[in-house]
């Protein structure tokens, strides 16, 4: 009873730790060749301790047999498992030939099918002897040239292992490649150990299998630790299935992964999973944005509040602000972007923006926006004239058809007085039932010209207000640059100065100013 329990101590439960993790392994996600791969490999570390329990259980002559078939078969599929499993997670796959990958990654394990042909061992011990509880091995050439060659090809592993952690980006991918050099280099030091030199009556036969357990262990802390391995529908489900926020997963190349519901609520798609993300940014924004992603992945630069724009299926375009950090998801990385939906903030901007400059009435430019404008006007040397109207008796249209009839009185001054304007200067209104603008031309012919039309066309064009026809009464002051001055505050003080001797002399009439204020150049 007391040796069954060493047995089953020594290798029933190191096999079941294995079949354990194996089946976890598995179970995390079944469709991917990763998660294949290694649990089959843990699986083959589970066998390996199940022969060893079943051979020390049955007679001596059994030996050749399990180990021959069994635990060297198993052996070599480690090895070849081993080597995919780590091929395929560094992306080293993607370099071999079709034709190749996966099968000349599997040649160590040629010795399989010749053992079953020939009913002969060429990889391990054939003699055996009893010492105490345990059988052990005989270690002839055939079995140290396997060792050998398993310790040879681990070295390839530990390489590779380190061109890839030289090529991370991701801190998280950073430490589990470290986490499994460390490991694998502690294996190789054991496997050499107690792979090459005997152990005879201190340690069970093949004690080299217990590196397995190192494996084990260390697998089973980077799933707890860094979600090695972890199933995608537990990682992601919460963020696809409630997350209010739009997410998308998204590779190096631009293509999505995959997206949360709100994602396709916001894109109005069904499904976008292997679309080109920059497909859904509108024109203006897709020209270099896969350059500029792919840049930022290279540098595994986070992204912070990222604008953007979208154009739905629906063709309806929208500002987004994207949030960015990068996942290393079953072995890939990935950069996991969170989009906010901006489009509201984005129109209220653009409308604050817009009403710092812009009468919110008539829509025109304000104060603000014409003397910026005006002093650029003014650094050219092409004549410019400053007008100034005030509308005469306006308070009498409010008091006779109300406020709403004398609103749309004074955006239909507003437009009369931007078309009139054209791209020869700009208007504006600066307050109440004040207008600026200003006008270039070439010379003074051209000046009077402009200001005989601007007349003519408030006096062919009156606001009707219910069937009523309303004239547009105004006073017009001008000056002009750079006759009558060079400064903004200069010329506007002057036409200032001429709009107020009209409306002392009758109104509705215009003036251009001198020196005297005491002619007026013309009158309607």
């Amino acid at each position: 009873m007391r040796e069954l329990l060493i047995y089953m101590a020594l290798y029933l439960l190191p096999a079941a730790m294995m079949f354990y993790m194996a089946a976890d392994v598995l179970m995390r996600n079944h469709r991917r060749t990763e998660h294949l791969l290694l649990s089959a490999y843990i699986a083959c570390y589970g066998v390996l301790f199940t022969t060893e329990f079943i051979r020390q259980q049955v007679d001596l002559s059994y030996s050749p047999f399990l180990i021959t078939y069994v635990f060297g078969n198993a052996g070599l599929l480690i090895l070849c498992l081993s080597i995919h499993f780590i091929i395929k997670i560094t992306g080293v796959y993607e370099k071999f030939p079709s034709f190749l990958y996966p099968w000349v990654l599997y040649i160590p394990a040629l010795p399989i099918p010749l053992t079953l042909i020939f009913q002969s061992n060429f990889t391990n011990s054939t003699s055996f002897e009893r010492e105490g509880l345990f059988i052990y091995p005989d270690f002839n050439a055939a079995y140290l040239a396997t060792m050998g060659a398993g310790l040879t090809l681990s070295f390839f592993i530990i390489w590779m292992l380190h061109q890839l952690g030289k090529k991370a980006v991701a801190p998280q991918q950073k430490r589990i490649i470290s986490l499994l050099i460390v490991v694998a280099i502690l294996v190789q030091v054991w496997n050499f150990i107690f792979g090459i030199f005997e152990f005879r009556g201190t340690m069970p036969p093949y004690p080299y299998i217990y590196g397995g357990i190192i494996w084990i262990g260390a697998l089973a802390y980077g799933m707890k630790k860094f979600d090695f391995l972890a199933s995608y529908h537990k990682r992601f489900s919460t963020l696809h299935e409630i997350n209010p926020s739009p997410i998308l997963l998204i590779d190096r190349e631009g293509m999505i992964e995959s997206a949360n519901p709100a994602a396709l609520a916001l894109l109005g798609e069904q499904s976008i999973k292997g679309k080109q993300f920059t497909d859904y940014l509108s024109d203006d924004r897709k020209e270099g944005a896969l350059t500029r992603f792919q840049y930022m992945f290279d540098r595994g630069e986070r992204i912070s509040q990222y604008e953007s724009r979208i154009q739905t299926e629906q063709g309806e375009k929208k500002y987004i602000l994207i949030d960015g950090d990068f996942v290393f998801v079953e072995h890939n990385l990935y950069i996991l972007c969170i989009l906010r939906d901006v489009q509201m903030y984005k129109e209220a901007e653009e409308t604050i923006r817009f009403l710092a400059y812009h009468d919110p009435l008539t829509r025109l430019p304000n104060r603000r926006a014409f003397y910026e404008e005006a002093a650029k006007a003014l650094r050219g040397q092409q004549t410019t004239a400053m007008l100034i109207l005030d509308l005469d008796d306006f308070k009498s249209v409010n008091d006779t058809f109300g406020h709403q009839t004398g609103d749309e009185y004074l955006k239909h001054v507003g437009e009369v007085l931007k078309e009139t304007v054209g791209d020869q200067g700009l208007a504006a209104r600066v307050g109440g039932d004040e207008f600026f603008a200003y006008l270039q031309c070439e010379n003074e012919a051209a000046f009077k010209q402009l200001i005989f039309r601007l007349m003519k066309q408030f006096e062919n064009r009156p606001y009707w207000a219910e069937n009523t026809p309303l004239e547009i009464r105004f006073s017009l002051g001008i000056s002009c640059y750079p006759h009558h001055g060079t400064k903004l505050e200069t010329l506007i003080y002057k036409a200032d100065q001429a709009m107020y001797k009209i409306k002392r002399n009758g109104k509705n009439d215009f003036y251009v100013w001198n020196e005297e204020l005491e002619t007026s150049n013309s009158s309607r």
